[in-house]
């Protein structure tokens, strides 16, 4: 295929989407007005932010063993992996909901703990997000959690044998709101299916060329392009 060849094909191609190119915009349109929809009916999240230190409060000391530095450490930073794990329980996500009498957002273990995120950060802190349509609410179930887990923490101990017992901190709560980029996004559904939609109509316009050729080997490779399908039962003059 020459150089005149490509030319015709990419010709071609641009009259087709010309073609649609009110339908294009229009499907695009419509996608753009939808995820605008789709946003608006999400709204405002709130979310609750604070955190657990933990420090180690006071080690048991044997006559056959003791803890030193590094161990103690050690066990200071795995019990905040399984402080961090423990927090996002669905039976301690429950306590919580029930404590600051909050509606479950629903059955399954993951709508449950959907709302709460707990994050290692760091070998002695954990970070703790709480998230809710409604202000109020997401204030008390970061309240009643941290209210839960200090119980947790309360009867690990007195009912446990740990060699070391810990300090868990946690700090004031601390709430503020996620909105989703509207524009952003409404922009970013607006190309995606423009470009989609173009791409479609060079897929259709590419597979009727092709049906054309394969129907009449003697036809150019750039006949029916811009054209829509041709009759290959056209006659000759």
């Amino acid at each position: 295929m020459n150089i005149e060849d490509n030319v015709n094909n990419w010709f071609g191609y641009w009259l087709a989407v010309k073609r649609r190119w009110l339908e294009i915009l229009l499907v695009s349109v419509v996608a753009a007005v939808a995820a605008y929809g789709v946003v608006a009916w999400r709204g405002e999240t709130y979310e609750v932010y604070f955190s657990y230190l933990i420090s180690l409060k006071e080690q048991q000391v044997k006559d056959d063993f003791q803890f030193d530095g590094y161990y103690a450490l050690q066990a200071t930073d795995l019990f905040t992996t399984t402080l961090a794990a423990w927090t996002t329980r669905p039976e301690v996500v429950v306590r919580a909901y029930e404590r600051a009498g909050v509606e479950l957002p629903g059955r399954s273990a993951r709508q449950i703990s959907q709302g709460i995120l707990a994050e290692k950060m760091a070998p002695q802190l954990i970070g703790v997000t709480v998230r809710h349509a409604d202000k109020n609410k997401a204030m008390a179930i970061a309240q009643a959690l941290q209210a839960v887990m200090e119980e947790n923490v309360e009867q690990y101990h007195a009912e446990g044998i740990p060699a070391l017992r810990f300090a868990v901190v946690g700090t004031v709560p601390w709430q503020g709101v996620s909105r989703l980029e509207t524009r952003v996004i409404v922009g970013a559904v607006f190309v995606f299916v423009f470009l989609l939609a173009v791409n479609a109509v060079l897929l259709r316009e590419s597979m009727s060329v092709s049906n054309v050729k394969l129907q009449n080997p003697n036809v150019p490779a750039t006949a029916g392009l811009g054209c829509g399908r041709r009759k290959s039962n056209s006659k000759s003059k």
